[in-house]
């Protein structure tokens, strides 16, 4: 039972340093969401949300990445939080994903306040 036991703990601790090693780092992740690729595709998604993003007659007039939320994602690619106009309150909670063919964005959760507000439009 002891060698059971044994052979048990190993097969875990090393199953658990597999995924620990395949677990990009904060700081890898943070550099490929400031590639240009992905900064133009994010802009290019919020201004699928609102046309007149980044203009004086849009909802959206800047936003910023908090890369201190930034984590991996268990399914694969990077979660990650924006903000827009620097208001905390209207955020998009979105996941990048990389392929062979280049990135693309997955789910997304709006806030409450920021889907209010594009649904006024």
């Amino acid at each position: 039972m002891k060698k059971f036991l044994a052979v048990i703990a190993v097969v875990v601790g090393v199953f658990s340093l597999f995924v620990y090693m395949s677990t990009p780092s904060k700081q890898r992740m943070n550099e490929e969401l400031k590639k240009p690729e992905v900064v133009k595709l994010i802009e290019d998604n919020l201004k699928d949300y609102d046309k007149d993003a980044f203009t004086e007659k849009g909802i959206i007039k800047t936003y910023e990445i908090d890369y201190n939320k930034t984590e991996y994602s268990p399914m694969g690619g990077i979660n990650f939080t924006i903000y827009i106009n620097g208001d905390r309150n209207l955020n998009i909670q979105d996941t990048l994903n990389k392929y062979s063919r280049g990135y693309s964005l997955g789910a997304k959760v709006l806030s409450p306040e920021l889907s209010h507000l594009l649904r006024k439009r």
